[in-house]
């Protein structure tokens, strides 16, 4: 059995991380460019190491050239 040790965030949460509205969150997720998140039904969680790696990898890399 596989168990998720990081927290979970609602869209609300990450929309305020990401310090945009939580519409933008889930049109991310409708468009499939969003972090992963976790569907049981109608709710989606995002773990918060999924949104992280998400972030990271969109770091843009101008500072280093």
């Amino acid at each position: 059995m596989t168990t998720i040790s990081t927290p979970l965030l609602t869209t609300a949460e990450v929309a305020k991380r990401m310090r945009v509205g939580p519409g933008t969150v889930r049109r991310w997720r409708l468009d499939d460019v969003g972090p992963r998140f976790i569907q049981v039904g109608g709710i989606y969680r995002y773990p918060l190491d999924e949104l992280e790696l998400w972030m990271r990898d969109r770091i843009e890399h101008s500072l280093d050239e």
